[in-house]
């Protein structure tokens, strides 16, 4: 029993430096990091998350790198994020291709400079049950959805 008590007693402590802490962190933020000017990779944004975190990054006036494998939907995601004061670089990438992420790669460096900040995004689902999916469907699921993270957070 007094190990208990002594245990409790050494614990309370402990416990009113952690809630005075969170309450400090609560109310007084850390000061957040500007990234104005960073050139930031986002995959995936023709569409969906990709797009809406692109047009979020372009509110904070950075340098875009848009890769998707949809032509039509990366250019409608750039277009918005020009009107809202970005400067946003288009690249149609099948990120399921290791090559064509290595090339893009190089291209990219080329083009625009040292990607600085990275949103690995890009994922493929498929609405059918795991035991009706099909072979390739499986594949194309892997490369982009575990894969592509790889080969892209290589190159970056």
């Amino acid at each position: 029993m007094m190990k208990f008590l002594l245990s409790v007693f050494l614990l309370l402590p402990f416990l009113l430096v952690c809630i005075v802490e969170s309450l400090l962190k609560l109310f007084i933020p850390k000061k957040r990091k500007s990234v104005t000017g960073e050139i930031v990779l986002i995959t995936g944004a023709g569409h969906g998350i990709g797009r809406q975190t692109a047009y979020e990054f372009a509110k904070l006036k950075c340098k875009l790198v848009l890769w998707d494998i949809n032509k039509h939907g990366l250019e409608e995601t750039a277009t918005e994020c020009k009107k809202l004061g970005a400067k946003a670089h288009t690249f149609v990438v099948d990120c399921s291709n290791r090559e064509d992420i290595y090339n893009s790669a190089k291209k990219v460096k080329a083009e625009v400079g040292d990607v600085s900040i990275l949103v690995n995004n890009a994922g493929v689902v498929y609405t059918s049950d795991l035991f009706a999916t099909q072979d390739p469907q499986i594949e194309k699921t892997f490369e982009v959805n575990i894969l592509a993270h790889f080969w892209v957070s290589m190159i970056s």
